[in-house]
Order: C-alpha cells, then sequence, then structure tokens
C-alpha cells in the first residue's frame, strides 16, 4: 500500500514537470510566431502590388500555418496554467467587442451581439479564451458563409450566454466526448481548446454544454462571486 502510494506520487511529480516543461517551452514558442504572423500581415498588407500571386499566395500560407502554431500553442498554455482568477465586474458586450476584434475572421460571416447586456462577474483574460475558442470554433465549422448569433439572458442567479452558429453541427457521438482533454475532430489540434474552456468556466463556479440544430454553446455563470 505504502509503495503504490509513492509509485502514484512519484508519477504525479512527474507530470507536474512536464507540465511546467511544457508551459515554458510553449511560451517561448509564442514570442517568434508572433514576429512570423505580424511580419507576413505587414508583407502581404505592403506587397499587394508588387510581388506576383504565386509569392503573396506563399506568404498568406506562411501566416495561416503560423497562426495555427499559434492556437496550439495558446490551447496547451491555457490548459496547463491555473493561476488564482481575478474577478471583476464586466459588462458582456465590452467583452466580445474587444473578442471579435482579435478573432481571425472573414466577411462572409457575420456575429450578432446580444440586445442585452448583462453585467458579468469574472476574471477577463480567462473569459476571453473561452469566447475566442468558441467564436474561433464557429467560424472554422460555418466554413463560407453563415453567421454566429450571441445571445443573453438573466435569472435571479446566473447569467446565460448561448453561441449558435449555422454551421453544419457536431457529429452525434462526439457530443458526449466533446469537452474531454485530447479529444479533437482536427488534423492540427490539440485536443485541449474546448477541455480549456470547461475548465476556465467550472472555475468560474459555471457550467457549459452543447446541443445541435442549431450547434449551440450554452455558458451559464452565477451572478454572484463565490469562494473561488
Amino acid at each position: 500500500m505504502k509503495r503504490r502510494h509513492e509509485e502514484s506520487e512519484q508519477r504525479l511529480d512527474k507530470l507536474v514537470h512536464i507540465g511546467e516543461l511544457t508551459s515554458r517551452i510553449t511560451h517561448d514558442m509564442r514570442n517568434p510566431l508572433t514576429v512570423i504572423i505580424n511580419y507576413s500581415t505587414m508583407i502581404q498588407k505592403n506587397s499587394r502590388n508588387k510581388l506576383d500571386k504565386k509569392s503573396l499566395d506563399q506568404i498568406a500560407l506562411i501566416e495561416s500555418e503560423a497562426r495555427k502554431m499559434y492556437h496550439q500553442i495558446e490551447d496547451i498554455l491555457n490548459y496547463v496554467k491555473l493561476p488564482p482568477l481575478k474577478l471583476q465586474n464586466y459588462l458582456l458586450h465590452d467583452i466580445l467587442k474587444k473578442v471579435i476584434e482579435n478573432v481571425q475572421t472573414t466577411d462572409d460571416v457575420e456575429i450578432h451581439l446580444p440586445k442585452n447586456n448583462p453585467q458579468i462577474i469574472c476574471d477577463i483574460d480567462k473569459l476571453e479564451i473561452v469566447f475566442v475558442n468558441l467564436i474561433t470554433n464557429a467560424i472554422e465549422a460555418i466554413n463560407g458563409a453563415g453567421s454566429i448569433s450571441i445571445n443573453a439572458k438573466t435569472t435571479p442567479d446566473d447569467v446565460i450566454i448561448e453561441i449558435e452558429d449555422t454551421g453544419p453541427g457536431v457529429v452525434e457521438e462526439d457530443l458526449g466526448k466533446i469537452f474531454e482533454p485530447l479529444f479533437t475532430t482536427k488534423q492540427s489540434g490539440t485536443g485541449l481548446g474546448l477541455s480549456s474552456c470547461k475548465n476556465i468556466i467550472e472555475r468560474h463556479r459555471g457550467t457549459i454544454s452543447v446541443k445541435n440544430n442549431p450547434t449551440t454553446f450554452t455558458i451559464t455563470l452565477p451572478k454572484k462571486e463565490s469562494s473561488i
């Protein structure tokens, strides 16, 4: 019994060290990728009439692949780093507008903000991670022209936020696994994005769920701050 306990502690220590190492490596990789993305974007913007189409396409491919790597790194960092939450009051529209500005979208996808604007008690940096993940996933699922509708309502105890998209929906057999760590249907995904979202929402003492017809992610957050 004692030996099993020691072995279990040793395995836990190894996982902690692996997590710390992963966090350091991915953090160090994020900065050069940011440089690659920014310079690729700038070159494309300044060279539209100077470079041929093939060269511009190649630069666009560099930017696209660097963004994929950046998002994978963000997923890993968001999953392994769990600093204490910094809770403050924010208006939902203020959070969403900031997120939409930073999400890579297209003119073919319309994003509709909720009609009402409830106040939320949250760690804004962490909640932005959730919305970036959900909105980015919705844009990728739509894969063309479509819309994302964000709705909000309040109850005496909670704020309920729904993110609905016009994409084809989640495969039914995947609905029960979609928030599991390392589960992904993307070739370049880490399987940590939605798992991180669930982790963040639960640390806020809330819940997150998904359903089809149409694809809708529902987040419920408590109105009152609790000990976290």
